[in-house]
């Protein structure tokens, strides 16, 4: 009996998303070759149960969508998991049902406010300064406005310590558990407010694989 191909899994090497998808840590130095996390555990296990072979990818994230579309031509990136819904991925990405769900927040830095801001939701941000990462899905948050887009979580952290940032939205528990797992650096400042929604995260199949709908 032939081999299956392997499935060829793309994922964001810009960030780390812990408790979901992170590096291993062994004497505090990263093991590139090692990835754990729930979301890792759920998925790659389900593909052994199923003999299904695989490749393992980094890219930055807005190029693994790009590949994801692309797949069909490219054959490059089939997989890709921890991404929320938009119409737009939907257009090339069959879903699966949710992985896990996570709360979303509004952190800040008590540097720029002493006390915590009067903002209820994100329809009260119209005043304020919004950053955030280049190619994240900001609409279950409920974001209007434009948001200032860096590379990674990091940057985003060092714009609101440096107050050129009010706010950055963000998943809760995958930016406090970046921050405990040495992923990111944080400081005394750094606060949160918690909005009243959460976001759902899938694994995605690119509508070019012929595996797609299995």
């Amino acid at each position: 009996m032939e081999a299956a191909e392997p499935v060829k899994i793309c994922l964001g090497d810009g960030n780390e998303w812990p408790p979901y998808t992170y590096w291993e840590r062994h004497d505090g130095k990263i093991d590139h070759t090692r990835l754990s996390g729930s979301a890792t555990t759920l998925v790659l296990t389900a593909l052994q149960r199923l003999d299904l072979p695989y490749e393992l990818h980094y890219l930055p994230w807005a190029r693994v969508q790009q590949e994801l579309a692309d797949f069909a031509r490219s054959g490059h990136c089939e997989v890709t998991w921890d991404a929320s819904y938009t119409e737009e991925r939907a257009t090339f990405a069959h879903y699966s049902e949710p992985l896990y769900r996570t709360r979303l927040g509004l952190f800040y830095s008590t540097r720029r406010f002493a006390e915590a801001p009067a903002v209820t939701d994100a329809t009260s941000l119209a005043n304020y300064r919004v950053c955030g990462v280049i190619g994240y899905n900001y609409a279950p948050y409920g974001i209007t406005q434009d948001v200032l887009r860096v590379k990674s979580v990091q940057q985003n952290l060092g714009l609101l310590q440096l107050q050129r940032c009010d706010f950055f939205p963000s998943e809760i528990e995958p930016l406090y558990g970046g921050l405990s797992l040495g992923a990111y650096q944080g400081d005394e400042t750094l606060r949160h407010l918690e909005l009243p929604a959460s976001k759902a995260f899938y694994l995605l199949v690119s509508k070019g694989s012929p595996r797609g709908r299995r």
